[in-house]
């Protein structure tokens, strides 16, 4: 299977554009990146990660959204993938580089559409023989507490390289942390809490005032085609794994997903223990 077979069209913006717009238009375009062009030409992308680093910076933290442009927190270093490239290729590239998407450029050096875990996860979507417990992470769990600091739980996130993080209270679930619920909660903070008190309140801010409340969540014994239907009806990028009584046992998401693709479909076997 090509890339131009499941790529998406994308969503471009202009570097110049106010970064307050760019969080708007993923929200209302259901996407979590955009394509930052100039002209015609590729400049870089933009993700709910980019803005929610930008707006943690602490020497930025004074300075509105409203006043920061889409220039200064895209990623400027892209990696492309071609139309006639095969899935299981790029799938393994994500995983690789730790990414989670790309541009499409054709031939010609046109942008002609976006490949990202979310369209490689929706091919397991009519895997039926595979549980989820096969391939959640279940080892190494990164959670967080409600009443912790979103700053330090954001940086725990991104050194661990995770999209997302099941909030719980004595191995309860409550919530989700993602990229896109961190990023929406500073740009409110950024709007809501006047220039010269925001340096000092932003260590404030709690997982709690971020969190997405009650997110779906899977089962360990269901197939991967339930797990990933729900995980992509609800725009996430990860669930908690979860047993009676919304115990937390793992997590599963568009990473797991994407490399059982670029496995050809089968299990991965995890690497022995020396």
């Amino acid at each position: 299977m090509e890339v131009s077979q499941i790529m998406t069209e994308p969503v471009t913006i202009a570097k110049d554009q106010r970064l307050s717009y760019a969080l708007d238009l993923l929200e209302k375009k259901r996407v979590d990146r955009l394509i930052v062009t100039e002209g015609n030409e590729l400049r870089g992308i933009l993700t709910y990660a980019d803005i929610a680093d930008r707006l943690g910076v602490s020497k930025v933290v004074a300075v509105s959204i409203g006043r920061l442009h889409v220039s200064s927190a895209m990623t400027e270093t892209v990696i492309t993938a071609s139309p006639t490239d095969d899935i299981t290729d790029v799938a393994q590239l994500m995983v690789d580089r730790g990414m989670s998407g790309c541009p499409v450029i054709d031939k010609e050096g046109k942008l002609v559409g976006v490949i990202t875990k979310a369209e490689i996860s929706a091919l397991v979507k009519k895997i039926e023989n595979v549980k989820v417990k096969e391939l959640m992470t279940k080892q190494g769990l990164l959670t967080v507490g409600p009443v912790e600091r979103l700053i330090r739980a954001r940086s725990d996130m991104l050194t661990a390289g995770y999209s997302g993080m099941p909030v719980t209270e004595k191995d309860r679930v409550l919530g989700l942390l993602t990229e896109k619920t961190v990023a929406q909660a500073l740009a409110r903070f950024s709007v809501e809490v006047p220039d010269k008190y925001r340096a000092n309140q932003v260590r404030m801010i709690r997982v709690v005032d971020a969190m997405m409340q009650q997110p779906p969540v899977a089962d360990p014994e269901e197939p991967i085609s339930k797990a990933a239907t729900r995980m992509l009806d609800a725009y996430l990028n990860t669930l908690p794994v979860v047993t009676k009584g919304n115990k937390l046992v793992g997590i599963v998401g568009a990473t797991d997903f994407t490399r059982f693709v670029a496995n050809k479909f089968k299990v991965p076997v995890p690497p022995k223990q020396t």
